[in-house]
């Protein structure tokens, strides 16, 4: 066989004998290669703008003669309960608009730099009540793997949640509800449009610790973010991962509430070898659900490549 019809049998492409370029087979794009957004550094620009609407909305506070004095040090004792009421009522108002303002940025900055326009993912899957259940024994069984990490980080304030309607609100249902839209809806989905899921999983979880500024909360953030990252990508549902974060700070403040925030499992056990037993069985529990983790992930990079983007 000549040299050109080995490469016309290989579908090498062909000069349009009219001269038209514009007939010439092109070849294919990369899987998800026509998104710009985001870059590392886009991340780390909305992790400055972020903080920017954080350091505005305190010096709004401040001109606006709100005292952070009282409760700059202690624990709920420190500020009388009313106090503590219009705390949490601040910290409701403050949070809804700053995140508020943050959600609007990320997608006004997504669309500027060619995103992928998919916001959030909604599936019936994500009120299952076994994955739901799954989940939240994940969220717990971290929770005490990362304890022996957490006891060397310095311990967050208690008292800047307040307390009352608002503190509960705001703690419970919007923080839940606008970072899940936020880092497993928008950040998530662009992440995942370009790079894939792996890499969605864990850059998601990692702008949320980032959110979150100090080392423990950020650190518990991190992990915790791996695990609704994986359930949001298990059940192609916010659903999901909304009802389980309010669950996990639902239990969270309510352990603030009655004074138990710095209760672990060896305070409770001891540092002797029921501690020691109970914690190597939740460690096995958390690996084998890593194991699992990681093989559904692999799958759904599989599926991934064989579909065109979004």
């Amino acid at each position: 066989m000549r040299q050109d019809d080995s490469a016309r049998s290989e579908g090498a492409p062909q000069p349009d004998p009219k001269g038209d370029s514009s007939s010439v087979p092109q070849a294919p794009l990369p899987p998800r290669s026509g998104f710009r957004f985001p870059t590392m550094i886009d991340l780390l620009a909305l992790v400055g703008v972020w903080y920017l609407l954080q350091l505005a909305a305190w010096l709004v506070a401040l001109f606006a003669g709100f005292d952070f004095s009282a409760l700059a040090e202690g624990g709920p004792a420190a500020a009388a309960e009313s106090d503590q009421v219009a705390l949490g009522r601040f910290n409701a108002f403050f949070y809804l608009i700053t995140m508020g303002l943050m959600i609007l940025v990320t997608l006004l900055y997504r669309t500027l730099r060619g995103g992928t326009r998919k916001v959030l993912r909604f599936s019936a899957r994500g009120l299952d009540p076994l994955l739901l259940f799954w989940g939240l024994v994940m969220m717990l069984a971290a929770g005490t793997v990362i304890e022996p990490v957490l006891a060397l980080l310095p311990a967050p304030p208690s008292s800047v949640y307040g307390r009352g309607f608002w503190a509960v609100l705001c703690v419970v249902g919007m923080a839940p509800l606008l970072e899940e839209v936020l880092c497993r809806g928008v950040i998530l989905e662009s992440v995942r449009a370009r790079y894939g899921v792996v890499a969605a999983l864990f850059l998601s979880a990692f702008f949320f610790a980032v959110l979150h500024g100090h080392p423990a909360l950020a650190f518990n953030a991190f992990v915790m973010g791996l695990i609704l990252g994986f359930i949001y990508i298990e059940t192609d549902s916010i659903f999901s991962t909304i009802l389980l974060h309010a669950l996990n700070n639902g239990l969270a403040f309510l352990l603030i509430i009655v004074g138990w925030d710095d209760v672990t499992l060896r305070s409770l056990l001891g540092g002797g070898t029921l501690y020691w037993a109970v914690y190597a069985a939740v460690l096995l529990l958390f690996l084998l659900s890593g194991a699992l983790i990681c093989h559904r992930l692999s799958r759904a990079a599989r599926r991934e490549k064989k579909e065109p983007a979004a």
